[in-house]
């Protein structure tokens, strides 16, 4: 190899080093972020931000299916404030209906979303709901 290749071989590991370094530093969030240390999301307060993964207990005031896609919707009373839960099918939306009645706590981790202008917990996974 010629001097000026051995340049620029180094020289593009170099480069290959310093992006990778910037990726695993600031590239993507780590997993743990927005997590508290012992695993579980934050709990959620009124000025938690959509897209935000949050938890609470609250009692359930109302429940309903939708019209179309058989998704659960919850509405609870956290703090005296009415959030909606969005329950989708595909996360146990049946299941968590047998389970859950009106009058009872449950605690629920969910991403806060937004509807039609207002504030709503998403729920991913049947396992994200449970009875207090």
């Amino acid at each position: 190899m010629e001097k000026e290749e051995k340049v620029v071989v180094v020289l593009l590991v170099m480069a290959l080093f310093s992006l990778s370094t910037a990726y695993l530093f600031f590239g993507q969030a780590p997993a743990w972020a927005g997590q508290t240390s012992g695993g579980k999301a934050p709990q959620y307060t009124h000025g938690s931000e959509v897209g935000e993964k949050v938890s609470f207990d609250a009692e359930v005031l109302s429940k309903r299916f939708t019209y179309t896609g058989d998704h659960l919707l919850l509405e609870v009373d956290f703090d005296s404030e009415v959030l909606s839960v969005f329950i989708p099918n595909t996360a146990g939306a049946e299941a968590l209906n047998s389970l859950i009645n009106e009058g009872d706590v449950i605690s629920i981790t969910g991403t806060v979303s937004e509807y039609k202008g207002e504030k709503e917990i998403r729920v991913e996974r049947k396992e994200d709901v449970t009875l207090k």
